[in-house]
């Protein structure tokens, strides 16, 4: 669920499509739209709408095409805003039976915009319900059913947690718009006392923004308090320019290929009476940290009055934004896991140069930690970890992935966690782990995410802020590729018994028939059908008749070879293709199969006796004659008609 918002005093003074890249940010949420499924969108304070992903859906077409049903949407946005006014995120199904959320984008106290995510469903649809209200509103039922088909099904708990990110990177945007109108204010208002020097330099130690003039002759006369604290050189550090520039920019080709002609372009300009450019640049600190900082020049008389504003936070969301993009982008693509993941890892990596990265996954069984992505780390160092099983001090990343919380060590040389693999990481030249769970939506532990240093080191808050965004990352990336991986295992089983469906079934089948046409051998169908299934699903409901066709899918899979192929063809009509099998041995199978059904029983959990149930079979097998698995099928159901019409719970076999 998103963070709760402070109290919203009002509406702010900026509009929040002037404090970010609105095209950008439409890109984001459309981007957004294509790995989800999930519609989206956003309204301004003035309740303008700035963007709207997945307009094309069941409530576009029908729902708002209903004077009725459009009425009953207008109903429900109101009821979400009302709700607004007490709880950060509002929302729940509305009266057309789809569910709907919005949660408040604000900074400072104030709002900027409205996110709205919805018209998706928390569970199957309700099919009777919206055959209802197809009936109801006139809509054309087979069509309407189709796009309540197309709703994507998404947990709450999944709906909120994505929510909450899109969220946070709209204020994380608006709140840096917000910045950097206030520096340009700030600006203006500095050049407007620029010849009041004692003035100025009171007002300048007070800045935001790091700020330093010189003379004529490049000799540096001030700097302010923010430039030290941003930078920390001191004014006897920077007796002049040329000076600020070798330990501002180390990196010979930089100050060349960079600085100079920026320098030059300025000088032009000041000659010229043309405005001054602005330049972009990398700031390397007294520490041996790295800024990004957008660097302005302008001219009082005979001094140049030179502001750098850092822009480090700013650039490094853009970076994360695009990262986040591309990422989204890799999945609707279908890019597999290990590229998505590795893109993830180089992405913190650039952001700092001194971080080693890796991105463990865990296994099925929730025991042991695999290499998923690890670019920069030895051969061997990989090879050693991948494996690994987690528990309490196996490292920082076995142990965070034990506890579900973040492990931090310093020092790998000194720390227990670390003892049994202190060889490992003096050849590998490791010093400092620090690593994140990777957790799911559900607080499920997916992995690790870990950043290794050559040299012992303590995270400052912008390394924390940097691990927690790569764990989200690679969260939502294991999560989308689980969730396509569902939507396939959907598309191809039946929903009650896990069986292959009705269409994945003719499919199996028809490859099957293909093949023993092209190359000889044997292949017969069986079809069975649940005895006196609609008395016992009318007597008992429909919940025990739904375990009694489950525990025949089981005694099925118990039974019947790993390589026979069993779907439900109807409400209890199931048939199975049994691959290199004749007559004689599918009549074994079916008998089998009908022993072990006759021995199963359904609990009724009223105290009283297990219910019983059994099944009639008819068997088939492919001869010359059979062109196509509809003639098999259709043999093996005159079999079953034939084994209900002698008294049921029997088998029977097609003869011409």
């Amino acid at each position: 669920m998103p963070p709760c918002n402070p109290e919203i005093t009002g509406k702010s003074e900026y509009r929040f499509g002037d404090l970010i890249d609105a095209p950008a940010f439409s890109r984001m949420l459309e981007s957004f739209f294509i790995a989800t499924g999930i519609p989206n969108g956003v309204v301004d304070a003035d309740g303008e709408l700035l963007s709207m992903a997945g307009g094309e859906n069941a409530c576009a077409v029908f729902h708002r095409a209903h004077p009725e049903a459009a009425e009953r949407c207008r109903d429900s946005n109101k009821a979400i805003m009302r709700d607004l006014r007490e709880r950060c995120v509002a929302g729940g199904p509305c009266r057309n039976g789809l569910m709907d959320y919005a949660t408040p984008v604000v900074v400072e106290g104030r709002l900027l915009a409205t996110l709205f995510l919805g018209q998706i469903l928390h569970g199957p649809a309700d099919k009777e319900f919206f055959r209802a209200q197809a009936a109801r509103f006139g809509f054309d039922e087979t069509a309407y059913l189709k796009a309540i088909a197309a709703v994507p099904i998404v947990d709450k708990a999944r709906a909120e947690s994505s929510m909450a990110f899109m969220v946070e990177m709209a204020q994380m945007l608006a709140a840096s718009g917000i910045a950097r109108l206030r520096q340009t204010a700030l600006e203006r208002e500095l050049d407007a006392h620029a010849e009041r020097r004692v003035q100025l330099e009171d007002i300048l130690d007070f800045s935001p923004v790091a700020i330093g003039w010189s003379d004529g002759n490049d000799h540096i006369e001030y700097i302010n308090r923010q430039f030290t604290r941003l930078f920390g050189y001191t004014l006897d550090d920077l007796p002049n320019i040329e000076t600020w520039y070798r330990l501002a920019c180390p990196d010979e080709h930089y100050r060349e290929t960079v600085v100079r002609p920026w320098v030059a372009n300025a000088a032009l300009a000041h000659r010229s009476g043309a405005v001054q450019p602005e330049l972009e640049a990398k700031i390397t600190c007294k520490n041996g940290g790295v800024r990004r900082v957008l660097i302005r020049t302008s001219w009082v008389g005979s001094h140049q009055l030179v502001n750098l504003s850092d822009i480090t936070d700013r650039w490094v969301n853009e970076q994360r934004k695009q990262a986040h993009d591309a990422m989204l982008e890799m999945v609707a693509r279908g890019a597999a896991l290990a590229d998505i993941l590795k893109a993830i890892v180089l992405q913190i990596q650039h952001e700092d140069n001194t971080a080693l990265c890796s991105i463990l996954l865990l296994d099925a069984e929730g025991k042991r930690l695999l290499i998923g992505a690890a670019p920069s780390l030895p051969e061997f160092y990989n090879q050693a970890v991948h494996g690994v099983e987690i528990g309490m001090g196996v490292g920082s990343c076995g142990t965070a992935a034990f506890l579900g919380q973040r492990v931090i060590v310093a020092d790998v040389r000194i720390h227990e966690y670390w003892k049994p693999y202190i060889q490992l990481t003096e050849r590998a030249g490791l010093q400092a782990c620090w690593s994140e769970p990777i957790l799911s939506s559900r607080s499920k532990v997916l992995g690790t995410f870990a950043i290794y240093h050559t040299v012992p080191k303590t995270p400052e808050q912008q390394d924390i802020e940097r691990i927690s965004f790569a764990a989200n990352l690679a969260a939502i990336a294991i999560e989308n590729r689980n969730a396509y991986e569902e939507l396939e295992r959907q598309a191809y089983s039946d929903y009650l018994t896990g069986l292959a469906n009705r269409r994945h079934f003719f499919e199996q089948a028809e490859q099957e028939l293909a093949r023993v046409l092209r190359y000889g051998g044997e292949l017969s169908i069986l079809m069975l059908d649940v005895d006196h299934f609609k008395r016992a699903n009318d007597t008992y409901g429909h919940q025990v008749g739904d375990i009694m066709l489950q525990t025949l899918s089981e005694v099925c899979r118990s039974t019947l070879r790993k390589n026979d192929i069993v779907g439900r063809i109807g409400g209890e009509e199931f048939a199975v293709l049994l691959p290199e099998t004749g007559c004689a041995d599918a009549m074994d199978a079916a008998e089998r199969l009908r022993a072990a059904l006759a021995e199963a029983n359904v609990p009724l959990g009223n105290g009283g006796q297990p219910l019983h149930f059994t099944a009639s079979f008819g068997v088939a097998t492919l001869t010359g004659t059979d062109a196509n698995i509809d003639i098999l099928l259709n043999k093996a159901d005159q079999a079953l008609y034939r084994a209900k019409g002698e008294g049921r719970n029997r088998v029977c076999v097609y003869r011409e």
